[in-house]
């Protein structure tokens, strides 16, 4: 089985969603992580349904998201794109030879016999089944339950994906019960929330195998610590802030350390700070600006996990630091600058870079790293 698909596989629907574009509708799941996108549409005339694919695929080229479109394999094939099958549409083979190479055929099965055929068919690359519990969407069957659910995974040789009725809540179950993603529709799109439900699923597939440690780097006032507390609560795994421990231990602020100490004093409890976080199982760690800098630093992070740089443009740093009298290696704007230009390339090496303009709010600056990390870890 080589093809992965994503956790939350999304189903576009104009009249949940409240939202009349497709294209839109994949432009705000892409935005907040959504890597897996059908484009259903029973109504639309064919002119406009060929327009909305076509843009919902750059969309999701851009994303770097997969995007089917339901049933209509003249569209897919216009538009290069993959395609859903349901049971009385095309034969998989018969879509297969229509479509360019690599494209991805789906199908959707609602039995244990039917997700056996799917899986045997060589022409078919994913099989979907269900619907797994009761659905507003999908009314025509019965609930198929978890334990069938379980049982075609048991025999699954190709991805298999679970539709109907799936919300945040019940996606660790059914990804429990061997599915390898979850069709979502109305717990994605109910109400026009969809990044807000987006994120609430996608949260809920990530808790179920966080990130072992993951280390924010970056210059002062890059957001390492509003940030990094978000994504820590997202993930469901504790949050350090090295500088914090640094002064809950020490009895002094960091400014005050450096007046009675010194900065090489500092750097070695920093370091042994750092070296500490091993004892956490998972954690995000938000570090100093500079303890990236030193080389036995990004090699302790490096043997403990992942480290991501919030790459904020000099400009926007130098805005956020106006004002500040609190931090000890800030004296004005051209010896920031100065320390940035120093600093900066040391933040690039061995890093995942998360490139933000000032302008993102904490959630959408933590949808940037989460997104990040779901890439590394695809």
């Amino acid at each position: 089985m080589t093809l992965r698909l994503p956790p939350v596989y999304a189903v576009t629907d104009r009249s949940v969603s409240g939202v009349e574009s497709h294209a839109a509708i994949v432009r705000r799941l892409a935005a907040v992580g959504v890597r897996c996108v059908q484009v259903r549409e029973k109504s639309l005339p064919d002119g406009v349904l060929l327009r909305e694919v076509e843009e919902s695929a750059r969309v999701g080229r851009e994303a770097g998201a997969v995007v089917v479109v339901n049933d209509r394999v003249d569209i897919a094939r216009i538009v290069g794109t993959g395609v859903h099958l349901g049971e009385d549409d095309l034969p998989a083979a018969d879509a297969a030879r229509l479509l360019p190479g690599g494209a991805l055929v789906g199908v959707s099965t609602h039995d244990l016999a039917g997700a056996r055929r799917a899986f045997a068919d060589t022409a078919v690359s994913y099989a979907a089944f269900g619907p797994v519990f009761e659905s507003g969407t999908k009314t025509l069957r019965e609930a198929r339950g978890l334990e069938a659910l379980a049982a075609a995974a048991a025999e699954k040789t190709k991805p298999l994906v679970a539709i109907g009725g799936i919300t945040a809540e019940r996606l660790p179950a059914v990804l429990d019960a061997g599915a390898d993603a979850a069709a979502m529709i109305g717990g994605l799109l109910a109400g026009g929330r969809i990044e807000e439900n987006a994120r609430a699923a996608l949260d809920a597939a990530r808790r179920r195998r966080p990130p072992s440690r993951i280390y924010l780097v970056g210059f002062m006032a890059s957001g390492k610590t509003v940030v990094g507390k978000r994504v820590a609560e997202r993930l469901g795994v504790p949050f350090v802030d090295l500088d914090t421990e640094f002064e809950r231990m020490a009895g002094l602020t960091i400014r005050a350390f450096f007046e009675s100490s010194g900065e090489a004093a500092f750097r070695q409890r920093e370091a042994a700070l750092l070296a500490g976080t091993a004892a956490l199982p998972a954690a995000v760690v938000a570090t100093g600006g500079g303890t990236y800098v030193a080389e036995a630093n990004r090699r302790t992070i490096r043997g403990l996990g992942a480290a991501v740089f919030l790459d904020l443009p000099l400009p926007a740093l130098l805005s956020r630091l106006s004002g500040k009298t609190d931090r000890p290696l800030f004296a004005g704007p051209e010896q920031a600058a100065k320390l940035f230009a120093e600093r900066e390339s040391f933040y690039r090496m061995d890093t995942i870079p998360v490139t933000l303009d000032g302008g993102e709010t904490v959630e959408e600056s933590a949808d940037r790293v989460l997104i990040a990390l779901d890439a590394r870890s695809a």
